[in-house]
């Protein structure tokens, strides 16, 4: 704002210094003017410096934009088609409280003519619908958005003039909410996780789920451990037991019946479910089932029941810099080597790039990108390694392994190869981020229950015909190709070996071909070091 005052606007600068227009008036003038030539805004100036002593902000745009079009109309017309181009745009963010906030950039026809039909489809109930104004044109809005012709009237009246027409049926739409049993069942009232949004409040993930597709999931199969383990044996007693707890129970249907199970492969009922690993029960396999009942909803002035053993929270980012306050070698990370508790590589530790295996179960820890405030989807992010990976000695370096990885987009990535950060994990898979003078920056995974892996439905692996042979496992690379070899410690590198051709010398002819020997074993470690040599970034 300063460089445009001082070099395209003298004499708004001037009364603006001058103390007779106020910031507002210039900032608004500054934006409006920022596209338009200076040939064309020595020219409006004038007009506009006199105009900002007795106009607002907003009726300062529109006159910047009325005087535009007086003296440069080409110009005018060029900006609106650029903008037309580059600036239409409809967005959809998260807001509080379970609302969303819709942004639209639109062009004046466009904006003109979505508020005349939201106004037409909010004038097509009668004059005693309980709803505000706002409610009506939201509600106006989404119907529109669903292709529908008038707006369902809640007045309730018999007499109502809509009241003879039907409320048409609006197609489900595929949104994701994540909600754990106990709450579902109202035997809790934890918080649910609407896919894309974020946090929601149990009731209002109910209120969805009661018409709604479930997926049953494992969520944690520590607590399947724990309940073998309570019962004393290798499987957690079936649901038919009449005193087995029903931890992971099939909704009914819309009409309160169990459907019949299907047969195998009639492609009906349960959709297909991969095969659960041996010692786990077939009821924690994944299932899908139509909408069910749920409990009815009890008093608001009620608290909801909640279990005596109930799960602790989940940590909080204060409690981890509380307890990097109180022990500050947390910052050394759990695994300083970046080797991960092993004492020998694992299979792919000593490769750049990480399995998919390993980068799956790593960015299935975190939403975004690690640095603090940074929005980039983890899909969106590189796979950075905490304790930096060394191509030279990926032996002595931090290895590809799980507990060395973090989703990082490519800005926070550069900032900590550039030294401006350092990163280390916690034990519990919390990121630290420190500056370069000493700021600290804490990420906590999510939690179990809103991990892809926990809500993603995963086929069956096709089965490998009997007749193919399983190839062998894929030996780790010979760090032996990373020691200098015998022509880069005694030849220069462009060296090339000696020919035989005319040497008749027993001994000179077989030094050259000893020569030649040590030069073909330098070519093909310099091939091997090519295939793993990481990737320029």
């Amino acid at each position: 704002m300063g460089n445009a005052l001082d070099l395209r606007l003298p004499l708004i600068h001037a009364v603006f210094v001058s103390g007779r227009v106020d910031f507002s008036r210039v900032f608004a003038m500054v934006e409006a003017t920022a596209e338009i030539s200076d040939a064309t805004l020595a020219l409006m100036e004038p007009h506009l410096a006199d105009a900002a002593l007795y106009l607002t902000p907003r009726k300062l745009v529109a006159e910047v934009m009325r005087e535009l079009i007086r003296i440069n109309p080409a110009e005018a017309e060029d900006l609106r088609k650029r903008r037309e181009r580059h600036s239409r745009r409809v967005s959809v963010t998260a807001d509080l409280h379970g609302m969303a906030q819709v942004y639209a950039t639109l062009t004046a026809a466009e904006g003109r003519t979505l508020d005349s039909l939201i106004r037409e489809m909010a004038g097509t109930v009668c004059r005693e619908d309980p709803r505000t104004v706002d409610s009506l044109r939201t509600d106006a809005f989404m119907a529109l958005v669903h292709g529908e012709s008038y707006l369902h009237c809640q007045c309730g009246r018999d007499v109502c003039p809509t009241a003879h027409l039907s409320r048409p049926e609006r197609p489900k739409p595929e949104v994701h909410i994540h909600i754990d049993l106990d709450t579902l069942l109202r035997l809790a009232d934890n918080p649910s996780h609407l896919e894309g949004h974020g946090s929601i409040d149990p009731e209002l993930a109910r209120l969805l789920a009661g018409d709604a597709t479930w997926q049953a999931v494992i969520a944690d199969a520590r607590r399947i451990d724990a309940e073998r383990n309570a019962f004393g044996g290798n499987d957690v007693p079936e649901p038919d037991d009449p005193e087995s707890p029903e931890v992971a129970p099939d909704p009914p249907d819309s009409t309160g019946a169990e459907p019949p199970e299907p047969a195998d492969g009639d492609g009906s009922g349960d959709s297909p479910a991969p095969t659960p690993p041996p010692g786990i029960p077939a009821r924690y396999r994944l299932r899908h089932r139509p909408s069910g009942q749920l409990p009815p909803r009890q008093d608001p002035s009620a608290p909801y029941p909640q279990q005596p053993d109930a799960a602790p929270r989940e940590p909080r980012v204060t409690d981890v810099l509380d307890a990097i306050a109180t022990n500050p070698a947390l910052l050394d990370g759990q695994y300083p080597d970046g080797h991960g508790g092993y004492d020998h590589p694992p299979r792919g530790a000593l490769t750049y790039r990480p399995s998919n295996a390993v980068r799956a179960a790593v960015f299935d820890k975190y939403d975004t990108c690690t640095f603090p405030g940074c929005t980039v989807k983890a899909r969106d992010c590189q796979f950075d390694h905490i304790v930096e990976f060394d191509p030279d000695n990926p032996h002595a370096g931090g290895w590809t392994v799980e507990s060395n990885g973090q989703p990082a987009c490519t800005r926070h990535h550069q900032a900590k190869t550039d030294r401006l950060f350092r990163v280390v994990r916690l034990d519990g898979d919390a990121i630290v981020w420190i500056g370069a003078h000493g700021a600290i920056g804490v990420t906590l995974p999510l939690p179990a229950e809103q991990r892809p892996s926990d809500r993603t439905k995963k086929l069956a692996p096709r089965p490998a015909p009997k007749s193919a042979p399983i190839p062998p496992p894929t030996e780790p690379p010979d760090l032996g190709i990373y020691e200098p070899t015998w022509w880069e410690t005694h030849m220069h590198p462009d060296d090339l070996p000696p020919t035989l051709a005319g040497i008749t010398d027993p001994d000179h002819l077989a030094r050259c071909d000893q020569l030649r020997t040590h030069h073909a074993e330098h070519q093909a470690i310099l091939t091997a070091r090519e295939k793993l040599r990481p990737p320029p970034f």
